[in-house]
């Protein structure tokens, strides 16, 4: 692309002041050394930026479903729940004509992702009502409807996450994992369904028993990842029985596996922020912002960015296009740890968000330099197929990495956030004569 791509500096685009070498901008790393000598850059192209909420995500099927409770004085409250159908640990299983379930335990390994504090709260523990096929598309907006009853063995009971502790036993030692007690009531309707070909095979058994929703209160619990196709996840029914005069104890369990149906609900509470701007959100969708934007994962918001004056880099004789750099400072939380990574998309005619060509490169960078304080997107590929004709100039969206299984947020410095230009949001056009 390097044969007809060239930088004018027109006016309304770059200011004069704006045209140095890459050293006076302290853009580290934006080039190669050997590039430096021959090069020249500016950063004062014009961008608009707004706050987008976001409207849905796909959850359904991901490496994690999210639960927990958490609330950020500046984001506002923030409710994961997920619902899971589960499988026969063998098909036509056989139990004792009399038997006693002592208990039941919904065990749920985690993933080791957390976010917020970990204090106590309540969960409630219910049985779907409808269907929850892996076939089915479920996003984080849909509520999967339930019955009434909570299945809690003691509903009055509070949980508190520990997503890194080992549990130890008199035998042995269990990996991390939430483990909730539930009414045994559930493991006699189980193990003694009322149709008696419900334990054929695992397709009538979910058409009988169609899995659970689990919920957080709002107390601030935290959040957390819970790999349901975890070995460790599953419902064991704990039962003993008269074997020829000798009281017996054994158990039987019933896995998430990944032919299951799973998805996570997401939900965040905007009123409860104590920034405007999100607040905003309870009778809008989109806000115009020049100083701050804000990144919330797990179908949270996003930032939207218009580059106005984009096609006004045109052919200009002598000067050639070699790197464009989206830099993207961040508020850093001690709190709060920033999304690992962003990416970026641009809204295609049809209002489609599309992955720019530089992603395909593999060369778009976007994981987070917690010491800079920043991210660096590069769309060089981008600009320059939109100066080419290639590409229509739209509008570009920023996004949190791992939004499915994550609820991070991040604070990022819009265009207008400073007087000092470096600590701005700003796109940085390096060229060559």
């Amino acid at each position: 692309m390097r044969n007809t791509l060239f930088l004018l500096c027109a006016l309304v685009l770059f200011a004069v002041s704006g045209c140095k070498k890459p050293t006076d901008l302290q853009a580290d790393g934006l080039l190669p050394q050997e590039d430096v000598l021959y090069a020249n850059q500016s950063d004062t192209a014009r961008i608009l930026s707004y706050i987008v909420r976001e409207d849905t995500l796909s959850t359904d099927e991901l490496s994690a479903c999210l639960l927990g409770s958490y609330t950020d004085e500046t984001f506002g409250r923030t409710l994961a729940s997920f619902s899971t159908q589960f499988v026969l640990s063998g098909a036509n299983p056989s139990f004792p004509e009399t038997f006693e379930v002592d208990s039941v335990i919904f065990s749920v390994a985690y993933t080791g992702y957390s976010y917020g504090s970990m204090g106590e709260g309540y969960l409630s523990v219910k049985e779907l009502s409808a269907d929850l096929p892996k076939s089915g598309s479920f996003n984080s907006s849909y509520n999967a409807p339930v019955m009434n009853e909570n299945l809690l063995a003691d509903a009055s009971q509070t949980f508190q996450f520990k997503p890194k502790t080992y549990l130890y036993g008199i035998a042995d030692s269990l990996a991390p994992q939430l483990r909730i007690p539930l009414k045994t009531s559930l493991g006699n309707r189980l193990l003694q369904p009322a149709d008696t070909t419900a334990l054929d095979s695992d397709e009538n058994f979910q058409a009988y028993f169609k899995g659970l929703k689990v919920e957080a209160g709002s107390y601030p619990m935290g959040v957390v990842a819970l790999d349901l196709t975890n070995i460790n996840s599953k419902i064991t029914v704990y039962y003993r029985f008269d074997n020829g005069g000798l009281a017996d104890t054994t158990f039987y369990e019933f896995p998430v596996t990944s032919d299951c149906g799973r998805y996570s609900r997401l939900q965040h509470f905007y009123q409860y922020a104590t920034q405007p701007e999100l607040q905003g959100f309870v009778t809008t969708d989109t806000l115009a912002n020049q100083t701050m934007a804000y990144l919330q994962a797990g179908a949270g918001t996003k930032t939207k960015l218009v580059l106005p004056n984009l096609l006004d880099l045109q052919i200009n004789g002598g000067r050639i296009v070699n790197k464009a750099e989206l830099i993207v400072p961040f508020e850093k939380d001690a709190r709060y740890s920033p999304t690992g990574q962003i990416f970026i998309f641009y809204q295609n005619s049809e209002g489609t968000l599309v992955a720019l060509p530089d992603q395909f490169s593999g060369t778009i960078g976007g994981g987070v330099e917690e010491a800079n304080k920043r991210y660096r997107l590069n769309i060089t590929q981008y600009v320059q197929k939109v100066i080419s004709g290639d590409l229509e100039n739209a509008p570009l969206f920023i996004v949190s990495g791992a939004a499915g299984v994550s609820v991070n947020r991040t604070i990022i410095h819009g265009p207008e956030f400073s007087e000092n230009h470096f600590e701005n949001l700003r796109l940085v056009i390096t060229y060559s004569n």
